[in-house]
């Protein structure tokens, strides 16, 4: 499964995630509010992600450095194979009753071609500032697993611990590229915010259709339960995205976690298993949640 990595450590995995014939929107049967707010952030990456590779396709016509240059196409493959994977999943979530969806996924298309009219200097703010939060909310996730994959679907959760691992393994890219053109503060935290404010946008009015086609939206309990979720991902996520806006902050200070590590390892010696994950205890390292063969 091995090819060769990038002197960052970034390795294009070309993986193919299977979703059973019986598979559930609420594909996390004890936490349906969270299942919801991770398939509406699912349907707009096919969306997101093709619009953060233009912006550094674009910016590396203007860079030299073949370091550089080697870490952004393995950026970008990686990139494009997420969008695919979640293309899948978002396909078989639609098919169980939600065409509705189709409405969104326009609309958010509609949205990230307004937005490659913008200077490259905002694209790659922008793309900046997704992959900052994108790597706070990888850590987050990861450190606070058990929560939120246990019980769940193994191939959705599954999925999700690849993108978020890459996510880590390459979190150096945009911010090296934009500092390589732009440099600066200021406008780079300004990206970090305009990317938060847009990527709200884009997953709410998505998992609201969710749970209004569920029946559920407008009751207290589902608001209450969007209120629990929400508060136990910026309690870790908002402090990390605050830090990693700091004047001096550099992505490769943050330490990678000890799960990323030996999920990669195990990759690297050609462990298929990976791909469908025993969530039953996701408190394990990766080994230890490897189907029984």
């Amino acid at each position: 499964m091995s090819e060769r990595k990038t002197p960052q450590g970034v390795l294009v995995r070309k993986v193919h995630f299977e979703f059973p014939e019986d598979f559930q929107p609420c594909w996390h049967p004890d936490k349906p509010i969270f299942s919801h707010l991770a398939n509406g952030a699912s349907l707009f990456l096919p969306y997101m992600e093709p619009f953060i590779i233009h912006s550094v396709r674009e910016a590396i016509k203007q860079i030299e450095d073949p370091e550089l240059l080697e870490e952004a196409r393995a950026w970008m493959a990686q990139e494009a194979h997420h969008f695919k994977q979640h293309r899948r999943f978002n396909e078989a979530l639609i098919a169980c009753g939600y065409p509705e969806l189709r409405e969104r996924e326009e609309a958010i298309e509609r949205g990230y071609n307004d937005l490659r009219k913008r200077s490259l200097k905002y694209k790659m703010a922008y793309t900046a500032g997704f992959e900052v939060m994108a790597l706070s909310i990888a850590h987050t996730l990861l450190e606070d697993r058990e929560y939120f994959f246990k019980d769940a679907d193994p191939s959705t959760a599954s999925l999700w611990m690849w993108h978020l691992i890459e996510e880590i393994e390459h979190k150096n890219l945009a911010f090296d590229v934009y500092q390589h053109l732009f440099g600066g503060h200021l406008y780079r935290a300004y990206g970090i915010l305009s990317a938060l404010m847009h990527m709200v946008g884009m997953i709410r009015p998505t998992y609201i259709a969710l749970l209004k086609k569920d029946g559920v939206w407008g009751r207290w309990k589902t608001r209450w339960a969007i209120k629990k979720v929400v508060f136990r991902l910026f309690v870790s996520f908002l402090p990390r995205t605050i830090l990693y806006a700091l004047p001096g902050h550099h992505p490769s200070k943050v330490k990678d976690p000890e799960f990323m590590r030996e999920w990669v390892a195990l990759y690297d010696q050609g462990e298929e298993g990976l791909l469908r994950l025993d969530t039953r205890d996701p408190r394990q390292t990766p080994a230890g949640m490897l189907p029984a063969s």
